[in-house]
């Protein structure tokens, strides 16, 4: 056994004594009474007017207000410190009477007198980044960057020493550092039990994106399923998660009265978030409003989750004024289509959004497996659209129940894997181009161009559009990402990101170079006249319902938009021995880091690589084939990246994207030069450093990991009974 698995054994050991030695303690506490008998209860009013009133009719014998107990309750302590507030002597049926009142906002036991019952582990509790990382898994599981056949074997049934098996994503983000150029062979097969900080825990993530496969056994509950079989659905197999994995979903039991626990850890928002958002709406007629979903958990029907978010009247009063959506755009969205279940694919056909979310919150291949795990279909057959979809995040974000360990909101991050790019044949093949102008109000002449192939060709010869406008990608659509600059879908994107939403994108697949507003490049554009103003060089976009200006270096839809965290891909080979951009990806200074990516491993809804758990059985019933598949494209990049940012937002909280964004420059910084390839910007229209498809054109090297953060820690307090500070356990 290796040191540092002497270690890891070692701190479990110390957390499981710590776990028991607690446990015999709070048994030593004093007890919540069992039975309607007279409890300590904590009543807190809406103002000071109305607390003075209650608890004056509190403290009389024989009340006669409605709503609050005839025979007198002790005031336990006045609370003097608040003007709304105070703790009172009740019974359960007491304690429900004066919930109706319409001057109490709540009335809840007072935990702090019942530490017996209720006080919680302060393991479970520290908000800090803990002073080391932790084993993801009880063994090592095998990693490699660049996979070959004895790693994903295609043709031949996996063994049990594949189960959670990974590309890079995983071991590549523990260090700084890429394991792989330090070994020197990105073939190598690396054996680790993958350590990290964060699991993403408390954090709400949404993968948007197009329709996928909820029944994929990357999104199940090992704990509740059975009879897991091989790819040939006979040979009895074996799966398991992360250890510290907790499965299932918010809508579990204990939520709200019908709530049931599920296996599948994935909730849509479309169908499924509101429930989560106002139970008693749909609690008021569970018969009507609720059924049970393929895998056990209790949800909304369809028809009333789609009326819920379109229709004020059809949800609580405290919800009217949230904001409501356009009916018409959720009309074809149904759990069919856009989630499938164990035994039947989501009927949408889309097989984007499954690999996105399996590397962004799967079990096996994402960070934060411990999310709050939702999935929109954003575009695509049955989608919302964009402007809906922008506008239903920014609501959920905004009305979501708060945490009730310590009544704050959970951070929200939204995963985009997609963007728009433009042709030659929309935007023209031939007119004037402007370079580094002096001025962009029409005064100074452009370049003029007789063709425009955006095939890769970068000799800028024969009168064609010149190096820095052809150097395109070509296999993944080579195209154009031109800057929105006005239009709804841009609005209601930037009201979401302006409301809190932390909004992650992938930054394109067309070796774009994307700069600042402070950088000479900001303002190179095209049109199709010379001496034309860049305030007049644009175009509208009918789909997108977006006018668009003509520029050729500047992020595009959505990489343009305000509070956006911008991310680049990584190649799975080295070049001379250094880790690289891959060929495809955008770079420049506005990409704001780089991840794993290309030829990565995922889940997919028609993978062509088998899993040692490739069948399930739940409720007696044998699922679908689960597979997996290659990856790749700056889609990859964005999901890992927006799951590792996940597992830092689960210890800062209240981190905004220009956090994010200081994190990553200060905490997680650049590479080194001698373990990364930079390449030479190109400063000019033909400049020969165009032709390096790997380089970064100027930009940083911040390959994003699982870096902690200066930011101090933060003292917390539980329950009143215990402390937490930095490590060290205080009980009074």
């Amino acid at each position: 056994m290796s040191l540092s698995d002497n270690i890891l054994n070692s701190e479990s050991n110390d957390y499981n004594e710590r776990r028991v030695a607690f446990e015999a303690y709070k048994d030593t506490l004093p007890k919540e009474p069992s039975g309607d008998v007279k409890k300590e209860y904590c009543v807190g009013c809406f103002q000071k007017s109305d607390w003075e009133f209650i608890h004056e009719e509190l403290m009389k014998d024989g009340s006669l207000e409605d709503n609050i107990p005839t025979d007198r309750c002790d005031c336990v302590n006045d609370c003097l410190q608040s003007e709304v507030r105070g703790t009172y002597l009740l019974t359960e049926t007491e304690a429900t009477e004066l919930r109706a009142n319409p001057k109490v906002d709540y009335v809840n036991i007072n935990t702090s007198a019942y530490p017996g019952t209720y006080a919680e582990n302060p393991d479970n509790l520290s908000s800090t980044i803990p002073d080391n990382t932790t084993s993801r898994y009880e063994s090592s599981v095998i990693n490699q960057q660049q996979l070959t056949l004895d790693f994903v074997p295609g043709y031949a049934t996996p063994t049990s020493s594949l189960l959670n098996r990974a590309s890079s994503q995983l071991y590549r983000a523990t260090a700084k550092k890429n394991p792989w150029v330090t070994i020197g062979n990105p073939k190598t097969i690396v054996l680790d039990t993958i350590q990290q900080y964060g699991t993403g825990r408390d954090v709400d993530v949404i993968v948007c994106d197009t329709d996928m496969w909820f029944g994929h056994i990357e999104f199940c509950n090992p704990d509740g399923i059975t009879d897991i079989k091989e790819s040939d659905n006979t040979t009895e197999s074996t799966t398991s998660g992360p250890k510290n994995y907790i499965g299932g979903n918010v809508l579990k039991s204990g939520f709200a009265t019908s709530a049931t626990t599920g296996v599948c850890d994935l909730l849509d928002l479309v169908l499924d978030a509101p429930y989560y958002i106002d139970p008693a709406w749909f609690e008021a007629d569970s018969a009507n409003r609720l059924t049970l979903r393929w895998d056990g958990t209790t949800v909304p029907v369809e028809s009333v989750a789609k009326s819920w978010w379109s229709n004020a009247s059809q949800r609580s009063s405290e919800f009217a004024s949230a904001g409501t959506v356009s009916s018409s755009s959720l009309s074809s969205y149904t759990r069919s289509t856009c989630n499938g279940s164990n035994t039947a694919k989501n009927s949408g056909g889309g097989t984007h959004g499954t690999p996105c979310a399996s590397q962004c919150y799967g079990r096996q291949y994402g960070w934060a497996y411990n999310a709050n795990k939702w999935f929109l279909n954003l575009y695509g057959t049955g989608s919302v659209g964009f402007e809906t979809g922008f506008d239903m995040q920014k609501i959920f974000h905004q009305i979501k129940p708060n945490r009730s360990l310590d009544n704050t909101k959970n951070p929200t991050i939204s995963s985009n894997s997609w963007g728009r790019r433009f042709s030659t044949s929309t935007l023209g093949s031939s007119g004037y181009y402007y370079h580094r102008p002096a001025t962009v109000d029409g005064t100074t002449s452009g370049v003029q161009y007789t063709s425009w192939d955006m095939d890769g060709d970068t000799d800028g010869t024969g009168g064609t559009a010149p190096r820095f406008m052809t150097n395109r990608y070509l296999s993944y659509g080579a195209g154009v990402q031109c800057e929105p600059i006005s239009g709804s879908p841009k609005t209601a994107a930037e009201e979401m990101t302006a409301a809190g939403v932390i909004f992650v994108v992938a930054s394109g697949n067309h070796n774009q170079k994307q700069v600042k507003s402070d950088h000479p490049d900001y303002n190179n554009y095209f049109s199709s006249n010379d001496n034309t103003a860049l305030s007049s060089a644009t175009f509208f976009f009918s789909y997108d319902q977006l006018t668009y200006r003509q520029t050729l270096n500047r992020g595009g839809f959505p990489q343009a938009f305000t509070g956006v965290i911008n991310v680049g891909a990584l190649d799975d080979s080295l070049l001379n021995g250094k880790e690289k951009k891959v060929n495809y990806s955008s770079s420049g200074n506005y990409v704001d880091c780089y991840a794993t990516s290309d030829n990565s491993f995922a889940a997919k809804r028609t993978g062509n690589y088998d899993r040692y758990d490739a069948y399930y059985t739940y409720n007696s019933t044998s699922s679908a084939k689960s597979a997996d598949g290659l990856f790749s494209g700056t889609s990859s990049a964005c999901p890992i990246a927006a799951g590792i940012i996940a597992t830092k937002l689960e210890y800062y909280r209240t981190w905004t994207y220009n956090d994010i964004k200081n994190w990553l420059a200060s905490d997680v910084g650049q590479q080194s030069t001698t373990d990364f390839h930079y390449g030479s910007e190109g400063t000019t229209p033909n400049d020969s450093s165009w032709s390096d498809m790997n380089s970064i054109q100027g930009g940083p090297a911040t390959v994003i990991y699982d870096a902690d953060s200066s930011s101090p820690s933060v003292k917390l307090t539980v329950h009143g009974n215990m402390s937490f500070d930095n490590g060290n356990l205080s009980i009074s």
